[in-house]
């Protein structure tokens, strides 16, 4: 991605490494497909580089060599409340 390389490069003196935070992409972006659907008229090429770069601006770091993996809630027993469980 082109928002990538625009991190990489901006982050290049920094200790850990950097990459776009994708929920927050996915967020901006479905703002931004409608408007460019609606505006298609209008100078496209100038919109992309302007969305580049409102994604760039959100970004995390990527913890290499985790010592423990996240804990994942397990959705499969979560599906009923412990006081409505049947009691036999």
């Amino acid at each position: 991605m082109a928002a990538q390389k625009t991190i990489t490069t901006n982050t290049k003196h920094h200790k850990l490494k950097y990459q776009i935070n994708f929920a927050q992409a996915l967020s901006k972006m479905k703002h931004r497909i409608v408007r460019l659907v609606l505006h298609a008229h209008d100078d496209i090429k100038l919109f992309i580089e302007r969305t580049i770069h409102y994604i760039s601006k959100t970004i995390e770091a990527v913890r290499e060599g985790r010592s423990t993996p996240r804990k994942m809630k397990n959705t499969k027993n979560d599906i009923h409340f412990p006081a409505y469980k049947s009691a036999l």
